[in-house]
């Protein structure tokens, strides 16, 4: 599964931590964090990295250009947050 992480470039995720995400930036890293996690379940690494891909993807549902652009980026993370809230509670603040 560590193969998957490399999928996401560092530099390019923290040039997302703007706009809405920026509000949700501790989630963006708890998922971040979660994923270099060598003891953390294979199926919640999967939708962390999803949700990860999809925030810096420039192809999305609403492209992040356009104003409002990244809220759906936003639920998407919140999303996975949800989802993994169990698993995700030792990176969260």
């Amino acid at each position: 599964m560590g193969d998957e992480a490399s999928q996401i470039d560092p530099e390019q995720l923290k040039k997302m931590n703007k706009g809405p995400i920026a509000k949700i930036w501790e989630k963006v890293e708890a998922l971040w964090e979660f994923i270099l996690d060598p003891d953390a379940p294979i199926g919640g690494k999967a939708i962390a990295i999803a949700a990860l891909i999809y925030l810096i993807s420039p192809v999305d549902a609403v492209p992040d250009f356009l104003p409002g652009g990244l809220l759906d980026d936003a639920g998407v993370i919140t999303l996975a947050v949800a989802k993994l809230a169990d698993d995700l509670r030792k990176y969260l603040p």
